[in-house]
């Protein structure tokens, strides 16, 4: 018989974890989530995806909660309006592009409620698909950014991605963060921009947000910060081997709803 969790919040990632391989949240999970709703355990998603991507999502989980985007650059309100957001320095940013476009990768910038790059390619449109963000094409992508941006996604061969992450990660130590969200992709975010510190800001910010109350679930690189938070950390049974070894419980795939299956195990 399974040990039964007492917990009162539930943190997730999205891809990978919450959603199935076809980026949806299945029926049964929906279902799941609401019974835990309606015991009064709270929902907190924490996502790669910036908020805008995330909003259809959150909107139809209806938590009432803040939630975490951009692998923590973001924390967002229960209505969608930014709390807090760290964004990359401009001249770093224009350095960064510049360093991975020449190592390879496609480089995408982020704005409000769109993406922006060089040039149209199979990664760009795969990803306006899978994201439901809308992407433009600028040219020459340091000249078009004036702004500050929240992420710089890299999409590449898996293993481009693999060799690079350390590299760049040696190269900007102290500067920027270098995490993996996908295996084609290399995610670059502000200091200060993980899961885990984010959502370390928001218990600190609210006081109820306990790591000993609280279960969290991920599936690669990018939430190891996130399962680090809770001695209740899960994770799915596609994630990648090193957060099966940091993780307290390994649950079914995300094809699996292993998320919903392990909550009506332990917590319901």
């Amino acid at each position: 018989m399974s040990v039964r969790l007492n917990i009162d919040t539930i943190v997730t990632d999205m891809d990978g974890t919450l959603l199935n391989p076809q980026r949806v949240i299945s029926d049964y999970t929906m279902e799941v989530l609401e019974a835990c709703k309606q015991k009064g355990i709270r929902l907190i998603p924490a996502s790669g995806r910036t908020r805008a991507s995330m909003r259809p999502h959150v909107e139809r989980l209806n938590t009432g909660m803040p939630y975490i985007g951009g692998n923590g650059s973001e924390i967002v309100s229960p209505d969608h309006q930014l709390i807090e957001q760290l964004t990359i320095d401009l001249d770093l940013s224009k350095e960064l592009i510049a360093r991975l476009a020449g190592a390879g990768f496609h480089v995408q910038v982020y704005g409000d409620d769109a993406f922006y790059y060089a040039k149209e390619c199979t990664a760009s449109e795969n990803y306006k698909r899978s994201s439901g963000l809308r992407g433009e094409e600028v040219g020459d992508l340091t000249k078009f950014l004036t702004f500050r941006t929240p992420k710089i996604l890299s999409i590449g061969e898996p293993a481009l991605v693999e060799k690079m992450l350390p590299i760049m990660s040696r190269e900007y130590e102290g500067r920027a963060i270098f995490t993996v969200s996908e295996v084609n992709f290399l995610e670059t975010e502000p200091l200060g921009a993980s899961k885990g510190e984010a959502l370390h800001r928001l218990a600190a910010m609210r006081g109820d947000i306990l790591p000993e109350k609280t279960v969290a679930f991920g599936d690669n690189l990018n939430d190891l910060t996130l399962i680090q938070f809770t001695p209740h950390s899960v994770a799915m049974g596609n994630a990648r081997q090193e957060l099966k070894e940091s993780a307290a419980y390994v649950c079914r795939t995300n094809a699996e709803d292993g998320l919903a299956h392990f909550l009506e195990e332990y917590v319901l």
